[in-house]
């Protein structure tokens, strides 16, 4: 019997005592349009709730799409992260501008010295191992990290948009 973190790392697809799985239910990469960066998440599996974390830095709420989608076991996450302008020094005559977080592969930036964050449009779709209770989901974002909350119950065949809701430290 395969677990479900092996069918997170895409081992273990085949028939289980459980119920058949095949390559077939995994999202295939090429759904992932050309220029999207797939959003890295770590997913912990209790036994009433899944939770799902995805660092989301740069990223406004509005900026956030998570949806619940099939019989509420697809999770899907896509958004937007931008480099802050406000927060970068006023570059000079001949320098590049800041692209609003959106670089194409043939841009070159030649004011960086070093350039390793993924800026721009990011997408990650996660195949659940059981049904979620959509109305009692909960997503919320702090400090940069989105947070995922989905009890494990329920069936319904709708998709719903969750709503993203940023919870900041007391000071």
């Amino acid at each position: 019997m395969s677990s479900f973190l092996q069918k997170l790392k895409g081992k273990g697809i085949g028939v289980s005592e459980d119920h058949a799985v095949s390559s077939a239910n995994l999202p295939a990469k090429s759904e992932i349009p050309s220029g999207v960066t797939q959003l890295p998440v770590d997913v912990e599996q209790g036994d009433t709730e899944i939770t799902i974390y995805a660092q989301v830095p740069g990223t406004e709420i509005k900026d956030i799409d998570v949806s619940i989608e099939g019989d509420n076991d697809v999770i899907t996450i896509q958004g937007t992260s931008r480099r802050p302008e406000d927060l970068m020094p006023h570059m000079g005559e001949g320098s590049l501008p800041i692209n609003q977080g959106v670089q194409s592969k043939d841009e070159e930036h030649d004011g960086f010295t070093l350039e390793e964050c993924a800026w721009g449009k990011f997408f990650r779709q996660i195949i659940l191992p059981q049904e979620v209770d959509a109305a009692a989901a909960q997503a919320k974002v702090k400090d940069g990290v989105l947070v995922l909350h989905l009890p494990l119950k329920g069936h319904s065949a709708n998709k719903m948009r969750m709503h993203v809701e940023r919870v900041d430290s007391a000071t």
